[in-house]
């Protein structure tokens, strides 16, 4: 009961929520947008968050996903390992995919990103 309590609340805190930057109005490119953020998680919860996310990828075939881990180094690696076994699991294009090191914070997070051609890359 708890874990399906638990899977709803992840389910419903990923809203895709856009970058709000201070954006020149003479600037056309595009915008990055922040698809999901998750920290502390499963191998289960990492697959079904993949799902949702190259499904939003896929809607732009175009876009470019870039995923930005932070933690420990050992923690991002573990994650990272996690990121590539989903992406194994499902047999996803992983040559649409940039996974980047956001540096040390306690614990480990990760930013899923999308990217639309052109835009600038995030940096957090």
């Amino acid at each position: 009961m708890f874990r399906v309590l638990f899977l709803i609340l992840v389910v419903m805190s990923s809203f895709v929520y856009a970058q709000t930057v201070d954006k020149d109005p003479a600037d056309p490119r595009p915008e990055a947008v922040k698809a999901e953020e998750v920290g502390k998680a499963t191998n289960g919860q990492i697959k079904m968050l993949m799902d949702r996310y190259m499904l939003k990828l896929d809607a732009d075939p175009d876009a470019r996903g870039y995923i930005i881990n932070y933690g420990s180094a050992k923690e991002i690696a573990k994650r990272e390992k996690q990121i590539r076994n989903a992406f194994a699991f499902r047999k996803y294009d992983s040559q649409r995919i940039t996974l980047a090191n956001g540096g040390f914070e306690k614990t480990i997070r990760t930013v899923f990103w999308i990217v639309p051609a052109g835009a600038e890359l995030p940096t957090s």
